[in-house]
């Protein structure tokens, strides 16, 4: 056991942490100043995954402390989890399923429906279960050789769980908003913009999941593999915070400048009957021209973000 693959991937993971707990921080103000009129909940959820975040970085923190400080002069400590260590795998995964639900209640408020929400719902709380059994077998294991030998299984089981997850909501919001393309041009191209953020999002998470199984597997002996793990929390709760954060700008991509006229104040001829009568097509801003006459029809924005069809905020007529 060297140094490099344990000491060393400890301290890497410590700084990714930590730039990641910035980043969470400034994205979490930036939240509340840009996010006024979401809900008391949401913004309370939010916060306490801010919390949450900085308690996981906490007991990482000390994790790494009692490795490279606390015992460096006993290398025999290497062979055993603090406690705090235990703990930052479980805190990690309670993050990780309350933005799950968070994906999964703006899918169910976008689409109606709630079956897509059990490909979700039922793995997401399956690991954090695992995570929990994870930190308690951990605490009450003397040595790491000991719980790779009898609980690898639940590790296993653990991440594949996560990675299942992830892949799920990615391909649930997809065919949603498949099937909500309207033909106008630059709300699929909004569309496409929101399938290729989440697929790459699920891309890079599920792939250090993955990658956690493989180095737990091929390399148990040192902590790469627990290194890798808690990256994939911080990251899930950024790419949360970004897409929040987002939203004004993808508004404002779709939609550009407007006017707000109510539709039926200009009579049927603006809409053409094809597209005033698809289901999930509503008509509701109107570009207005120098001289007063409407330009063109945009259709409504889906924003997952939000849960339903992006509505104007302006008053109307």
């Amino acid at each position: 056991m060297g140094f490099d693959n344990t000491l060393g991937a400890v301290l890497v993971a410590e700084v990714f942490s930590g730039m990641s707990y910035s980043v969470a921080s400034m994205q979490t103000y930036t939240y509340y100043h840009r996010s006024p009129h979401d809900g008391a909940v949401m913004k309370f959820t939010i916060f306490a995954l801010w919390i949450l975040d900085g308690l996981h970085f906490a007991f990482y923190s000390h994790a790494t402390y009692h490795f490279t400080v606390t015992s460096v002069m006993s290398p025999g400590s290497l062979t055993s989890c603090p406690w705090s260590l235990a703990l930052d795998l479980a805190t990690g995964d309670l993050i990780e399923i309350i933005v799950s639900l968070i994906f999964a209640y703006r899918i169910y408020r976008f689409s109606s429906t709630l079956w897509p929400l059990i490909f979700i719902i039922a793995p997401s709380a399956a690991s954090f279960v695992g995570a929990v059994a994870i930190t308690a077998l951990a605490l009450k294991t003397p040595n790491f050789a000991d719980f790779h030998e009898k609980y690898s299984w639940a590790w296993y089981a653990t991440f594949s769980l996560q990675a299942f997850t992830d892949c799920a909501i990615t391909a649930v919001l997809s065919t949603l908003l498949l099937i909500r393309r309207t033909g106008i041009k630059r709300t699929d191209s909004l569309i496409r913009t929101l399938i290729i953020y989440s697929v790459n999002t699920c891309a890079l998470t599920s792939s250090l999941a993955v990658a956690s199984i493989i180095t737990y597997a091929t390399m148990p002996h040192n902590f790469i593999f627990f290194a890798i793990a808690t990256v994939v929390p911080k990251l899930l709760l950024n790419s949360l915070l970004a897409l929040l954060n987002s939203r004004d700008m993808l508004r404002d991509m779709h939609a550009g400048q407007v006017v707000s006229i109510h539709i039926s104040a200009l009579g049927s001829m603006l809409v053409p009957r094809s597209i005033s009568k698809a289901p999930g097509v509503q008509a509701t801003r109107v570009h207005s021209g120098g001289v007063g006459y409407p330009q063109r029809v945009a259709a409504p924005t889906p924003d997952i973000s939000q849960g339903a069809w992006e509505r104007p905020e302006d008053d109307m007529a």
